[in-house]
């Protein structure tokens, strides 16, 4: 995806302030007594917790506050930190598992659940939630636990499950007298406020109304793309491609005509052209914005931004979302102890500290959700938000096949051909069913025999 599109992976890469996989040192409790009021456990009593993560450098002090928090309270826990790159960590956890060393814990995002449950990287904690009701799953997004479940059991637990809206660059709105989005705009309204925002009067500084990110069939963006048309691009088992249809046609035109035909969008390379993008570089009006994205705007975008629910279909008012979580190992020692920790991270008042606060990530919980909308990065009418995830926002497949990441290349790259005019629609979706139809029947196959 485009850096205007601002997936998960270039929300990552942008805010980090160091790249490459890091280490945190070995965090080493106090010599504390126990909540009971007992002596401090003997060091040969004491249990060391390993994780996996993927947080950018300005972000592990956070973690490594929690973690120093959590010893204290549990004194006979030691606490260890492998960091990784968001990409290098999806890369490296395959190869911890063949070599049979992977932490307790690891950072599970949501595109990697579904394989990683069936190879038994990650394990199901199941029974642990069903004999702990004070818990409060129930308290989690339906949308954000369907990413960690496997075989109708829980293996993965979410912290953060965020929505795709409409973002606007309110200076572009203001300089042209445009009236901002609205919870009643309809698609057609959009497309005519792209059109008319789009101004190309100075060919130094070039004005688009739409940032171009769509099409696209990725994680996140099949959502905002394809459900207001009333189209789901894959049956629930994701075994079979459902664009063979009218309306699915007419989405994916919608967006290839504001690009080539009203040329309100730029193409991939007319953005690439500024650094950070054209919408980051304030050139672009409006976009689609994922709740993970704010930071990213909060902290570089040099104008004053907004968002506003994601415009009404033609069938419908749909959008997509998205998630990340964390689960124990099948090389973990110490699974108890392992859940513990995750029932304390991704409890109401961990997601409240760790994501909430920090603007970090909207939380996987409603009622931890009221942090992260009055954090600092959090836009004015964030509560539009919170309304898409209890409303309208569906969690965007792929995530539940062992072909999710051939079927994405696949995807991926019909959508590069559609963003620079080098296909036509009618031909990208035969290639997608063409090329993707036997990729998810051998993985459906290959699931079945296991």
């Amino acid at each position: 995806m485009q850096v205007q599109g601002m997936s998960r992976r270039k929300f990552l890469q942008l805010s980090a302030t160091v790249a490459g996989a890091t280490a945190l040192a070995a965090c080493v409790a106090p010599g504390a007594a126990p909540s009971g009021g007992g002596a401090a456990a003997p060091a040969a009593e004491r249990i060391t917790l390993s994780f996996g993560h993927h947080w950018e450098a300005a972000f592990q002090p956070v973690q490594a506050e929690f973690d120093k928090n959590y010893m204290e309270k549990h004194p006979n826990i030691n606490i260890t930190v492998t960091n990784n790159t968001w990409g290098d960590h999806n890369q490296i956890v395959p190869t911890w598992a063949a070599a049979g060393t992977l932490p307790d814990v690891i950072y599970v995002h949501g595109r990697y659940s579904f394989p990683w449950n069936y190879e038994g990287i990650v394990i199901s904690i199941q029974d642990h939630i069903d004999n702990d009701p004070e818990f409060n799953i129930e308290g989690i997004w339906e949308e954000a636990l369907r990413l960690y479940r496997f075989n109708g059991n829980q293996h993965s637990l979410p912290y953060d499950h965020g929505p795709v809206i409409l973002g606007y660059n309110k200076d572009i709105f203001d300089a042209a007298g445009y009236d901002y989005p609205t919870a009643d705009w309809t698609m057609d309204d959009f497309r005519e406020a792209a059109i008319a925002l789009t101004d190309f009067s100075d060919p130094n500084n070039p004005q688009w109304g739409y940032a171009g990110s769509l099409p696209n069939f990725g994680n996140t963006a099949n959502g905002p793309m394809l459900y207001g048309w009333g189209v789901q691009p894959f049956n629930d088992d994701e075994t079979a491609i459902q664009l063979d249809s009218d309306e699915a046609r007419a989405a994916v035109q919608f967006w290839v005509d504001i690009i080539h035909t009203d040329k309100a969008a730029p193409t991939p390379a007319e953005s690439q052209a500024f650094e950070q993008g054209a919408w980051i570089s304030g050139r672009v009006a409006m976009n689609n914005v994922a709740s993970w994205s704010t930071p990213t705007l909060a902290n570089f975008a040099p104008f004053s931004w907004d968002v506003a629910p994601w415009p009404q279909g033609p069938a419908t008012r749909g959008t997509g979302s998205f998630g990340s979580g964390f689960g124990v190992t099948r090389d973990s020692q110490q699974v108890a102890e392992s859940y513990n920790y995750l029932r304390e991270y991704l409890s109401k008042e961990g997601m409240e500290t760790m994501w909430g606060v920090t603007g970090r990530g909207s939380p996987a919980r409603k009622d931890a959700y009221d942090s992260w909308m009055n954090s600092p990065v959090a836009p004015e009418h964030a509560s539009y938000f919170l309304d898409a995830l209890e409303t309208y926002a569906m969690t965007d497949r792929p995530y539940q096949t062992l072909a999710g990441g051939e079927i994405l290349d696949i995807l991926n790259r019909q959508t590069t051909l559609l963003q620079n005019g080098e296909t036509t629609v009618d031909a990208a979706i035969n290639a997608i069913i063409s090329e993707g139809t036997p990729v998810l029947e051998a993985a459906a196959t290959r699931l079945r025999g296991s």
